[in-house]
């Protein structure tokens, strides 16, 4: 049995929330079932535009889960324009987002989680295990600011 978190980190406020709930298992097939679990919630609450962002996070996030060699959840959660993406796994090994030589072809998965999220982040829950969760809302995040030129 899988087992739920009793907190989130960012807890719908009124009853237009819709939650989808996933078991997915620890097979190279994971990311691919879990974006299309994520299409087909987004295409039902109408977050188009939220798509193509969602397909990515999920895909990080779930190829990082299959790693711990056990079944893992993904869980969707709407709000009105903003997707709630969170992945539960068995290792309370923490996320890392360092940059890694350019000579590796792995280890950039959390830079792109956090380049096509509102906002992420994680947390080690009481029954064990790491959720690693991220905002995305239907509209396309604020550029950054153009940096000064010297």
């Amino acid at each position: 049995m899988i087992p739920e978190a009793e907190e989130t980190a960012w807890p719908p406020r009124s009853g237009e929330s819709r939650i989808h709930r996933f078991p997915l298992p620890p097979h190279p097939i994971a990311a691919e079932q879990a974006r299309l679990l994520t299409k087909m919630a987004l295409a039902e609450w109408g977050l188009d535009e939220a798509l193509d962002n969602a397909l990515i996070i999920v895909a990080e996030l779930a190829t990082n889960a299959t790693k711990t060699g056990e079944v893992f959840r993904l869980s969707l959660t709407r709000q009105g324009g903003t997707v709630l993406i969170e992945v539960w796994d068995t290792s309370e090994a923490l996320p890392d987002r360092r940059r890694r030589s350019m000579d590796r072809v792995d280890g950039r998965g959390l830079l792109l989680v956090e380049g096509c999220s509102k906002d992420w982040g994680w947390r080690l829950e009481e029954q064990g295990g790491k959720t690693v969760w991220a905002l995305c809302d239907a509209r396309p995040p604020e550029p950054p600011p153009p940096s000064p030129r010297m």
